[in-house]
């Protein structure tokens, strides 16, 4: 039996957990909403390790884990992060998020049309976006102003040039 759909599988699951991590950060349950999003990252390396060991990556397997990993790695961590976090701030907040989403989507959009190169250009948006997220286990530790500054920092790098590596032996899905 070919196993060809495990890998979109697992990148729907992301898109479930991405989306529910949406739903307990409106509920103000953040460690749940956090966990999800960790979840969400486990099924984007699995979907992606499955592909290729499978030998089944494709177009619709590619275009598919972009449009969960903006829900996942983009919106989730920045919902969370501004009702958690920002929920003070009346507009640098809501525009440091806009920007968040904007280089993240950038970002995806750019690697779905990028030749296949060893490792990545630009910060992946699941990195981002899990770091982004991690902040809320800091608590009051991190001031607003900091994670303002993350966001505005890991924003850049996703757009960059700057290589980043990648653990892949080869090509297949992100």
């Amino acid at each position: 039996m070919k196993w060809i759909w495990l890998p979109s599988a697992f990148t729907v699951i992301n898109l479930g957990a991405g989306a529910l991590s949406l739903f307990f950060t409106i509920r103000e349950e953040y460690m749940v909403a956090f966990a999800l999003v960790m979840v969400a990252a486990v099924c984007d390396v699995l979907d992606g390790l499955l592909a290729r060991l499978l030998h089944c990556p494709s177009d619709f397997g590619k275009q598919l884990d972009s449009l969960a990993d903006i829900v996942s790695f983009g919106i989730a961590p920045v919902f969370l992060i501004l009702m958690y976090k920002l929920e003070d701030s009346v507009w640098l907040g809501p525009l440091a998020a806009v920007v968040f989403l904007v280089c993240g989507a950038l970002r995806l959009a750019r690697f779905n049309i990028s030749a296949p190169v060893r490792g990545f250009v630009g910060l992946p948006i699941t990195a981002a976006g899990v770091i982004l997220s991690l902040t809320t286990l800091l608590g009051d530790r991190v001031k607003p102003e900091m994670t303002l500054l993350v966001m505005g920092l890991l924003s850049v790098l996703m757009i960059s040039r700057i290589p980043f590596p990648s653990f892949k032996k080869t090509y297949a899905r992100k």
